[in-house]
C-alpha cells in the first residue's frame, strides 16, 4: 500500500514540477488589423497590418516563408512579447493567399491562412423607375448588382438598409435634393453614380 502511494506522490511531484518549470504558457497568437481576413478590396498592391503575440517572445513572423523579422525595419523586434508587423501584397489578379506563420522564443509555432478578394470591378446600377411624387418627393425603383457584394445605396443623399448581397433590389421615396443622384459602392469600395433624371 505505502508503494502505490509512494508512486503517486512522486507522480504528482514530477508533473508539478513540470508545470512549474514550463516557461512557455501559450502558443503565439496573430492579430490582423487591416484588411481583415476574406475581405474585398480594390487595389492590388495593399498593405496588411496586424501584430505577434507570446509570452516567451517573437522569434519569426513568415509570409509564405519570408522572414518579415529578418528585415532591417525589424532589427529591435525580435524576442519581444509584442510585434506589430505590415507586408505588402504585390501586384494580384483577383486574389492575394498567403500562410502568415508566427512562431515564438520556444518553437512553437501558429499559422494563420490568410486571403484577400482584388476587386476592381464597380457595381452596376438598373433603374426601372424614377417619378415626382409631388411634396417634394421622388420614387426611385430599381436593383444594383455586383459580383461580390452591393455594400450601400445612397439615393439623393439618403443612405438605404439592407444586408451586403450581391444583388439588391430598392424601392425608396425619397426628398428632392440639388444632387438627385443615385451611389452605390461594393464590398470592397468600388463606386458607380448616375444621375436620376
Amino acid at each position: 500500500m505505502q508503494v502505490k502511494y509512494l508512486f503517486l506522490f512522486i507522480s504528482l511531484t514530477l508533473i508539478l514540477t513540470a508545470c512549474l518549470t514550463r516557461r512557455d504558457a501559450m502558443a503565439p497568437m496573430i492579430t490582423i488589423v487591416d484588411p481583415a481576413n476574406g475581405t474585398a478590396r480594390n487595389a492590388d498592391d495593399i498593405i496588411v497590418r496586424g501584430y505577434a503575440m507570446d509570452d516567451s517572445g517573437i522569434r519569426a513572423i513568415r509570409v509564405d516563408n519570408t522572414d518579415l523579422l529578418s528585415a532591417e525595419t525589424y532589427n529591435n523586434e525580435p524576442g519581444k512579447r509584442l510585434v506589430p508587423f505590415a507586408f505588402r501584397t504585390g501586384q494580384r489578379s483577383d486574389r492575394f493567399a498567403a500562410n502568415i506563420v508566427v512562431e515564438d522564443t520556444s518553437g512553437r509555432t501558429v499559422t494563420l491562412p490568410y486571403e484577400l478578394i482584388i476587386d476592381t470591378t464597380p457595381p452596376t446600377i438598373e433603374l426601372s423607375e424614377v417619378t415626382p411624387l409631388g411634396n417634394g418627393y421622388v420614387r426611385v425603383v430599381g436593383v444594383a448588382r455586383d459580383d461580390n457584394a452591393v455594400q450601400s445605396i445612397v439615393i439623393a443623399g439618403a443612405t438605404l438598409p439592407f444586408i451586403p448581397q450581391a444583388e439588391q433590389p430598392f424601392n425608396s421615396d425619397v426628398p428632392s435634393s440639388e444632387v438627385m443622384e443615385i451611389v452605390v459602392t461594393d464590398s470592397a469600395g468600388n463606386a458607380t453614380s448616375q444621375a436620376l433624371q
